[in-house]
């Protein structure tokens, strides 16, 4: 794991390495000070005021003003750094989770992935910075203080050491459980996250189901175990932040009685001690660094762990080495060959199925719920991997094409129609963003959706809101067909399309639909058996097998399972 952690450094390997010499540079110009103003007070101050004591005062000043510009350099040059670093894993996880499976989203949470994209990865940006500066700066800092420090004074500078390994006992201590606190709090606050985005695009379901009560308890109890978390963090992290505070306070009390003890000894010089004391603050600061960097430290691994988690999941077999061969326009001819297939050992759905389906043939597929008709789809898109068996569009086998050609001759109309947040004309053009304006308006004529997207205030520019809240459902599913006739896909699956729509609206559909199914293969899948009657070819599915096929007047005649399903709907 930690090569993959400094791997993220590979990009930038210049921009660390600078802001690891300017910060071993600002640590050597902080090294400097002490030694220059025991200088002056040992040889220029007895003296009295003189013009040398102008030019070391001078010279100091420039040192002060070339370590300040240095510092705010390296601050700025480090912090983009682990801006870009931030954003570049962010990138990466993205892509990878595009190429995550569709099992792998049936089981996750989007808050929980949320969280992790957002704000885990924001903690390891902050520590990107933090580890080639603090590393250099406490280092160097760290071994010239201790150094000067025992030459200035062994004595004092044992006193020093003895009670620094107290602290750096406890420190350890403090560390090892704060990781476990700020794994748990990633955790927890990615449960809120999951919690919150659901209640949120759940609203009008809560709203209509009068559900505010039940989710602002389900919110308050994920809030809730996420503030225990904080606040044991937050007692451990004020312990340590008030520990710096006294120990630092406790090791001046210290140098301040020794020092002036062996002052009066004669075994040291008040200058010595002045020195001393600045040289044990610059030793101290990255003591204290080193101790809140641990914090920082735990919080990043923790989103860096997190991060891990999900890179760690296998991507699908949509972007296997097999996959190299193209498809081409397709004819439509598609074949189920012996397929087996189940979500898990529990839940099978085909054993053994079978099915031929010619080019241009128009099949509807019907049957109770739980039948396996909308998973038959998915299979064909290459969302799931089937277990057995084979899926052949034009003859060849689905896992040998690459899944982008696959899917440019595959369109799919679901009743829940997804539109982004975004314009009319940028939801018609998704999939085709190189569209023409005069090819975009050409689809929706051919959908029946020009009328009303004229009639919108900005037309095809107007916004449509999250979701396509702002359109009604036959204006959504009419946007949706639009986007079907713009990318023109040569294999066509139906899935509920019209289900949700009143009669009058439905039939605008149909029509729209009936246009844009022309020439083309065509799977319907349906509850409502008036979606279908006009099939070349009707399945009735039942528990993963076909129980009856046929014309709707053929399956009727026959008086089994369709017929039953007739009955129950007329």
């Amino acid at each position: 794991m930690l090569r993959r952690f400094w791997d993220a450094y590979a990009a930038h390997k210049r921009t660390a390495l600078f802001v690891a010499v300017g910060s071993l540079v600002g640590a050597g110009l902080e090294l400097a000070f002490p030694m220059a103003i025991r200088y002056m007070m040992n040889d220029i101050l007895p003296a009295g005021f003189s013009a040398e004591l102008l030019w070391l005062a001078g010279g100091l000043l420039l040192l002060y003003t070339l370590s300040y510009a240095l510092g705010c350099r390296v601050e700025y040059v480090g912090h983009a750094m682990g801006a870009e670093i931030e954003h570049e894993l962010r990138q990466k996880l993205f892509r990878h989770m595009l190429r995550l499976s569709s099992s792998f989203y049936d089981n996750a949470r989007s808050g929980q992935l949320l969280s992790r994209a957002v704000s885990d990865i924001s903690e390891i940006g902050r520590l990107m910075f933090a580890i080639p500066r603090l590393l250099t700066v406490c280092i160097v800092t760290m071994a010239g203080s201790t150094a000067l420090l025992f030459w200035l004074n062994p004595l004092l500078a044992s006193v020093v050491a003895l009670l620094l390994s107290f602290k750096l006992y406890e420190a350890v201590e403090v560390n090892r459980r704060m990781k476990a606190m700020f794994m748990e709090a990633r955790v927890k606050t990615g449960d809120l996250s999951g919690q919150l985005s659901e209640s949120l695009q759940g609203i009008r379901l809560i709203k209509a189901f009068r559900g505010e009560d039940t989710e602002l308890r389900k919110m308050t109890e994920a809030g809730e175990a996420l503030l225990a978390v904080q606040r044991d963090s937050f007692r451990i992290a004020g312990r340590m932040h008030s520990g710096l505070a006294f120990f630092s306070n406790l090791t001046n009390l210290a140098v301040t009685v020794v020092g002036g003890l062996l002052i009066s000894l004669g075994q040291m010089t008040f200058s010595d001690l002045v020195a001393f004391l600045l040289y044990m603050m610059s030793f101290m600061r990255p003591i204290i660094q080193i101790i809140m960097f641990t914090e920082d430290y735990q919080r990043g691994m923790a989103g860096f762990l997190r991060l891990e988690e999900i890179m760690a999941t296998p991507e699908s077999d949509e972007v296997s080495e097999g996959r190299v061969a193209e498809l081409g326009r397709a004819a439509g001819d598609i074949s189920f060959d012996h397929v087996s297939f189940g979500y898990n050992e529990s839940a099978r759905v085909f054993e053994d199925f079978s099915l031929r389906i010619a080019p241009g043939e128009s099949v509807g597929i019907v049957g109770t719920s739980g039948g396996g008709k909308t998973t038959l789809c998915e299979l064909l898109l290459g969302l799931y991997e089937p277990d057995g068996g084979s899926i052949s569009v034009d003859g060849r086998d689905i896992r040998t094409l690459r899944i982008d050609s696959l899917r440019r001759e595959i369109g799919m109309l679901q009743q829940d129609v997804f539109l982004f947040s975004a314009s009319v004309r940028d939801n018609i053009a998704y999939g085709r963003p190189e569209a023409t304006g005069e090819e975009i308006r050409e689809a929706a004529r051919l959908a029946e959706a020009d009328g009303f997207i004229e009639a919108l205030p900005d037309g095809y520019d107007t916004f449509v809101g999250e979701r396509g809240v702002k359109l009604s459902g036959g204006e959504k599913q009419r946007i949706a067909i639009a986007r079907m006739f713009l990318r023109d896909p040569q294999i066509l699956i139906l899935d509920e399309a019209t289900s949700a729509l009143d009669n009058e609206t439905e039939r605008q559909v149909q029509r729209a639909i009936r246009r844009l199914a022309e020439n083309r293969t065509t799977i319907t899948v349906a509850h409502r058996l008036a979606t279908v009657r006009d099939a070349d070819r009707i399945l009735v599915l039942e528990r993963g097998r076909i129980a009856e096929e046929g014309t709707h007047e053929s399956l009727v005649r026959r008086q089994g399972l369709y017929y039953e399903l007739y009955r129950q709907a007329a």
